[in-house]
C-alpha cells in the first residue's frame, strides 16, 4: 500500500502544478486551482481507500498532504473555503464565444 500511496501522491503534486501552469497563464485564478485540487485529492484519497478495504488494509489519511498541496496551489485556501460555504450556491458564469 506504501507504493500506491505515493503514487497517488506524485498524482497529486502532478496535476497541483499543472494548476499552477493555468494560475501563470491567467486561465484560472489561484482560489479554482486550489479548489480543483482538494477536490481531486479527496477523489484520490477516496479510491485509495476503496483499493485499502479490498486489499484488507488500511489506508493512509492523505488529509493533512492534500491540505498541504492545496495550500502551495492558494495560500488563502482557508480563507476562499470558508467564504464559499457563507455564500450563496456555486455555478459557473462562462463568456461566450463570438
Amino acid at each position: 500500500m506504501d507504493a500506491l500511496q505515493e503514487r497517488v501522491l506524485a498524482e497529486l503534486r502532478r496535476y497541483a502544478a499543472n494548476r499552477l501552469k493555468d494560475v501563470a497563464r491567467g486561465a484560472e485564478t489561484r482560489e479554482l486551482a486550489g479548489l480543483l485540487v482538494e477536490k481531486y485529492g479527496y477523489g484520490l484519497a477516496k479510491a485509495l481507500a476503496i483499493a485499502g478495504e479490498l486489499a484488507g488494509v488500511p489506508a493512509p489519511d492523505l488529509g493533512r498532504e492534500i491540505e498541504r498541496v492545496v495550500l502551495e496551489v492558494d495560500p488563502d485556501a482557508v480563507e476562499h473555503r470558508s467564504r464559499r460555504w457563507d455564500a450563496a450556491s456555486a455555478g459557473l458564469s462562462l463568456p461566450r464565444r463570438g
